[in-house]
């Protein structure tokens, strides 16, 4: 049984989750409810759960700052949130569980299966610092990002990436330091991480780093020569899109 507690600051909310997790996951106990950071405080104390369902954005505060008074948790968190853009930016970015509202039921169960599968709180920790990192950060960029690969996690600075690449399903991370990572996500979902003022999903296969581009070349189509000597092709409707931000730079 996977004992847990629920933050939410609707009561509505509170009761809608409750019922999704005692008829779809019969495995999760709900210890206590809880509609602010003072009431999740005392109820962790409480009963050390093992799980916590938590609100991003709660009446007078941030869900986030739960993890002030809690900086190395002994729990783990799948977060819910009306997808406010940054924040969402920001839990994608640390690879953290989260469901967007209104709640569907098996995306509930898809996250609770996960936690059964990959308990893990050592690297819980290690991402909820690049979370952390990130929703503090003034500019609202992201700056680090959680790098799921066959082997666990790389844990990157965004600013340490050239290019990501398309391979099938998954896609293929080059570093400044001629470092390459296979991770499981798809293309779409590093572009959806990282910060588009300096990212640019220049063809369905590339996501550039503009700050890393040696040059471009109208010769044969327009193409880029990145800081690691690789050619990159722009697609055809990304060229003025791409030229306007690369001007920019």
């Amino acid at each position: 049984m996977i004992n847990a507690i629920l933050v939410d600051d609707s009561p509505s909310n509170l009761q809608l989750l409750k019922g999704l997790l005692n008829e779809y996951c019969p495995n999760v106990s709900v210890l206590e409810t809880c509609t602010n950071i003072k009431d999740a405080e005392n109820a962790i104390k409480k009963y050390t759960p093992e799980l916590v369902f938590l609100d991003v954005e709660l009446q007078n505060e941030l869900g986030f700052n739960l993890f002030d008074l809690f900086p190395s948790p002994g729990f783990e968190v799948v977060f819910t949130t009306a997808h406010e853009k940054y924040a969402l930016q920001a839990i994608k970015s640390s690879c953290l569980e989260y469901l967007l509202k209104p709640i569907d039921f098996r995306e509930l169960i898809n996250a609770v299966d996960k936690f059964e599968k990959q308990k893990q709180l050592t690297v819980n920790k290690k991402k909820i610092e690049v979370l952390l990192e990130n929703v503090n950060n003034i500019q609202q960029t992201v700056n680090k990002i959680a790098i799921p690969n066959a082997n666990g996690y790389v844990f990157l600075n965004t600013s340490e990436i050239l290019y990501c690449e398309a391979d099938m399903n998954y896609t293929k991370v080059v570093t400044t330091k001629n470092d390459s990572f296979l991770s499981t996500k798809n293309l779409k979902e590093f572009e959806e991480m990282l910060d588009t003022e300096a990212f640019f999903r220049c063809h369905k296969s590339w996501l550039i780093n503009l700050n890393f581009i040696k040059q471009y070349s109208r010769i044969d189509g327009t193409r880029v020569e990145m800081a690691n000597n690789q050619w990159i092709d722009i697609s055809v409707r990304k060229r003025d899109e791409f030229l306007k931000m690369f001007n920019r730079k």
